[in-house]
């Protein structure tokens, strides 16, 4: 059985690392990954009649942050069902009940000691998530630096834990 999890995200490589947490404590499950993207649409009559939700995701979107997901994509290609990101703009939590049952959504990853990054017009899902009927698990990961890369301090590994 393909199991649905929901995984907020602000669009910052930082925010990938649930998908990974979120992957390791699923090992041997297929996945179907939705990553959540929070965010408040204008008011303005001529902006809502040009809407385009894919647009919207893609400048949204930076560069680093569409590599990682093509990595992590890649590297767990064996656990991913399916891959893609969704974008919320309901103002309640009735609308994201909906949006849970419209996308079929069994479990939520939340991060535990990551605060987002919000952007224009973005908003933090984490509440609605917290108060709707989903299992929610908090994912916390720690940066170490890897002792085989002393003088690379880029290059960082990554233990998570589900709390």
């Amino acid at each position: 059985m393909v199991k649905t999890i929901l995984i907020p995200t602000d669009f910052s490589s930082e925010s990938l690392h649930l998908i990974k947490g979120a992957i390791s404590e699923n090992e041997g499950e297929k996945l179907n990954v939705i990553l959540l993207y929070a965010a408040n649409n204008s008011n303005s009559i001529t902006d809502l009649l040009f809407f385009n939700k894919k647009r919207s995701l893609e400048d949204a979107k930076s560069e680093q942050f569409q590599e990682g997901c093509d990595i992590i994509f890649n590297k767990y290609n064996s656990s991913i069902n399916s891959f893609r990101t969704e974008l919320f703009t309901g103002f309640t939590q009735n609308a994201f009940e909906n949006f849970i049952d419209a996308n079929q959504i069994d479990e939520a990853y939340i991060p535990r000691n990551y605060e987002f990054k919000l952007k224009k017009n973005m908003f933090n899902p984490i509440p609605f998530i917290k108060k709707s009927a989903l299992a929610v698990n908090e994912i916390e990961w720690e940066q170490e630096l890897d002792s085989s890369t002393n003088e690379d301090r880029s290059e960082l590994q990554f233990n998570y834990r589900l709390k």
